[in-house]
């Protein structure tokens, strides 16, 4: 008697059919659940991924060209001769060069003392204004006190005034205060930035918590704490804050303008507006001084673009 070995596959067909269910699919041969995407699917996301880079770059191309271009007819102007400065402006490219206009604004103007005087303004003002504002913004980010959000509030809302109303008050202020015709003159008023204080206090929001209560149980005084645990955890929003406030000084005409009566005196941008005179407009050297007055900002955001493109990011995230 020969006993035949039943198939495992039928006999499961086959009791699915005597209870009326579909017996289950089986799985095609070289098929996965988990298969990786197919490999033409991973090039189109690769190209349109390369379409967007490639797009993306030709806008900042053109932006940065749109953005030189005000600069390069600057610096052309300065190399031109003077009495071709407007007779050339249509010109791309420059017929003829000279450096004639630098031997002059050097030998016929104190462009060196106005430099700087430009130089002094821009580090006091950003050192005092870092330090003012950097202890400031721990204070209202991290120290509990009556009216805390409330003095916050009536910072910001100071910038809803215009720096305009403002001039006369600090104007007699400081000739209270003997300072008219000095440096501190016009960086004490510049010390109190309240958008300074507004970005270093929502960056100290965003550090943790518990590396102030660990250096409060050690027994840290909150001077050391500000000095140890915060200046080094916010260097990126201070590079970003320096930046900022030098360029506002370097650039500022119209505050230096009032308090500077003396030619020894100028910032660079006064000197530069002295240069506009009253029946004859010296516009060759307006040029040149502008080209010297531009080399140092680019100087300094190239030396500190890292920083300065960090702390722009980690904004409010304490460097998380």
């Amino acid at each position: 008697m020969s006993i035949e070995r039943e198939n495992p596959g039928s006999m499961t067909a086959e009791r699915h059919d005597r209870i009326g269910l579909a017996a289950p699919a089986e799985p095609e041969h070289g098929s996965r659940a988990d298969e990786p995407p197919l490999r033409h699917d991973r090039w189109h996301r690769l190209l349109s991924a390369r379409r967007k880079k490639i797009l993306t770059t030709s806008i900042l191309v053109v932006v940065a060209i749109a953005f030189l271009i005000p600069f390069y007819w600057l610096l052309i102007s300065a190399l031109r001769p003077a009495n071709r400065v407007f007779a050339d402006a249509g010109q791309f490219f420059p017929t003829s060069i000279t450096l004639s206009n630098f031997q002059a604004l050097f030998q016929e103007t104190p462009v060196l003392v106005w430099f700087a005087n430009s130089m002094i303004l821009a580090v006091g003002t950003v050192v005092g204004a870092m330090l003012i504002v950097t202890m400031a913004a721990y204070a209202l980010a991290k120290l509990n006190f009556p009216f805390r959000n409330a003095i916050f509030v009536g910072v910001l809302a100071s910038q809803m005034l215009p720096f305009h109303l403002l001039i006369i008050p600090l104007f007699i202020l400081m000739i209270n205060l003997s300072l008219i015709d000095t440096h501190l003159g016009v960086i004490l008023p510049a010390l109190a930035h309240a958008f300074g204080l507004f970005y270093m206090r929502q960056y100290i929001l965003g550090l943790p918590q518990d590396v102030f209560d660990a250096a409060r149980v050690d027994g840290a005084s909150e001077y050391r704490i500000f000095f140890q645990v915060v200046v080094p955890m916010v260097k990126p929003a201070m590079a970003t804050l320096a930046i900022i406030f030098s360029l506002e000084q370097w650039n500022d005409l119209l505050w230096p303008l009032i308090v500077m009566r003396s030619e020894e005196n100028y910032p660079l941008a006064v000197g530069i507006t002295s240069l506009v005179g009253l029946y004859r407009a010296r516009w060759d050297l307006v040029m040149t001084a502008s080209v010297i007055a531009v080399v140092p900002i680019m100087i300094l955001f190239f030396l500190m673009r890292k920083q300065f493109i960090n702390g722009l990011g980690q904004f409010g995230t304490g460097g998380r």
